[in-house]
């Protein structure tokens, strides 16, 4: 792990994400009841397209303020670490615009929160890579294959959900094919195991943070998508988890 100089802005970032891994997790699961979940609330709020693409574009910008000034010097390893988060934010940038298919607006309050924090992880990522690990090494490996593992994960579930909402004429529907058999939300089991690999890539102690923190935030949404399910479907399948299957 590469620890980050001890400045007060360093501390500070430090404290904030280390309480975002404690407490994001619970105020996702706890913020919504159940009876709105997932619920269509025309008119209240963005229009979801744009709301999802302004959450993952903003990143991107973020990325690049955060880079400009080493890329065209850049090194092998440092262009291998802005690519990964480059690609994660765009891919899912792409997605919103063309893949996903939306049932409701979305809330402009979470779209600027949340858009805040993958923008500032996207930054951080991008601004400590001036400062990469050494050389390639067997951690460097498997955190490529984490990040490519995940990234096609996430975009094969992504993709299999759009398909079943377009042949889906009964609105709510239970998600079916693959590891969707055990658990409700496998993207998001996915997009951690992505992070992952970007903070093998990155090794500072703040994208572990940042991986932490993510990792409570799509926990805490795995587990309100998995009460919402058992609440809304009488024959929804008591042993399916949230994210990880047989186990959370």
């Amino acid at each position: 792990m590469i620890l980050t100089e001890w400045t007060t802005f360093n501390i500070i970032h430090h404290v904030v994400l280390a309480a975002l891994v404690i407490t994001v997790g619970p105020v996702v699961y706890f913020g919504q009841s159940n009876s709105n979940y997932n619920k269509p609330r025309a008119g209240n709020g963005l229009p979801a397209r744009l709301g999802m693409f302004i959450l993952y574009a903003t990143p991107l910008l973020a990325l690049f303020l955060s880079a400009k000034d080493y890329l065209p010097s850049a090194s092998a390893i440092q262009w291998i670490v802005f690519a990964a988060v480059f690609v994660h934010f765009s891919k899912r940038t792409l997605e919103s615009l063309f893949l996903h298919k939306y049932s409701r607006a979305t809330s402009l309050v979470n779209t600027l929160v949340i858009g805040f924090f993958y923008s500032q992880a996207a930054f951080t990522v991008g601004w400590l890579n001036r400062n990469p690990v050494p050389a390639v090494d067997p951690l460097f490996i498997v955190g490529i294959i984490l990040f490519l593992t995940g990234i096609s994960g996430n975009y094969y579930y992504h993709k299999l959900l759009a398909g079943l909402r377009k042949e889906s004429s009964a609105g709510y529907f239970i998600p079916k094919g693959g590891l969707f058999r055990y658990v409700v939300c496998p993207h998001y089991l996915f997009e951690i195991v992505g992070w992952a690999g970007i903070a093998l890539l990155s090794r500072h102690s703040t994208t572990w943070l940042n991986l932490l923190a993510m990792t409570s935030f799509l926990v805490g949404q795995g587990l309100r998508a998995l009460s919402w399910y058992r609440a809304t479907f009488k024959d929804f399948p008591k042993d399916k988890k949230a994210i990880l299957p047989f186990i959370l």
